[in-house]
């Protein structure tokens, strides 16, 4: 998004934000965290370095303020995929909504610990990736949990079941978006992961 219908962005501070984050993003893809700076994103955004500044205290908060948005469109699609399928079903599409993400989300997430390092812990934008990330993890297991109960299973009660199902999701996801497996079928590689996985976390509920 850039200016708003019949305005300039310089009068409306929502579409400069918006628009320095479109701007960062892009710098993002073409060439990582390090073509990431407030001049850079200023130049490609179309406004001084000063306004920027007065959204985003440096590079970090910018790049923060991306990767939570992405965490949070993530968190909102997992919310709103069907249960009523089984877990097979519901893994297979957070893998899908995942490798979809990848391109942008993925790579963000590679160059995140970079960014945690040098933003220290004590900054609100910090502050709400983590939470965002929590609610993510959460949302996922609550779907998981609710897609099991739908066939009469349960997951295991073990502490391992909620990093296994993410890594496992996330990994499958950055394989297929990668291509490291060109002589697979990609559909056929996911539905093969995520029952796989649903096998590995799931029990049959035992009967009353």
């Amino acid at each position: 998004m850039s200016a708003t219908s019949g305005g300039s962005i310089y009068g409306d501070a929502e579409a400069r934000r918006r628009r320095t984050l479109d701007a960062a993003a892009a710098l993002l893809d073409e060439g990582g965290y390090s073509a990431l700076t407030i001049r850079s994103v200023a130049q490609r955004a179309g406004t001084s370095t000063g306004l920027i500044y007065q959204y985003f205290a440096d590079k970090q908060d910018i790049f923060m303020a991306l990767l939570d948005e992405n965490i949070v469109e993530s968190t909102q699609t997992i919310a709103s995929l069907p249960r009523d399928r089984g877990v097979t079903s519901l893994i297979a599409a957070i893998i899908a909504e995942s490798t979809q993400r990848w391109g942008h989300l993925g790579r963000m997430s590679q160059m995140w610990r970079d960014a945690e390092r040098a933003a220290g812990t004590d900054r609100e934008s910090l502050r709400a990736v983590h939470s965002s990330g929590a609610r993510y993890d959460e949302e996922v297991l609550k779907a998981v949990t609710e897609a099991a109960a739908q066939e009469g299973r349960v997951l295991r009660e073990d502490t391992a079941v909620l990093p296994f199902v993410l890594s496992g999701t996330q990994g499958v996801a950055a394989t297929v978006a990668n291509n490291r497996i060109p002589h697979l079928d990609p559909t056929e590689f996911t539905q093969f992961s995520a029952a796989a996985l649903t096998r590995a976390i799931t029990l049959i509920e035992p009967s009353a």
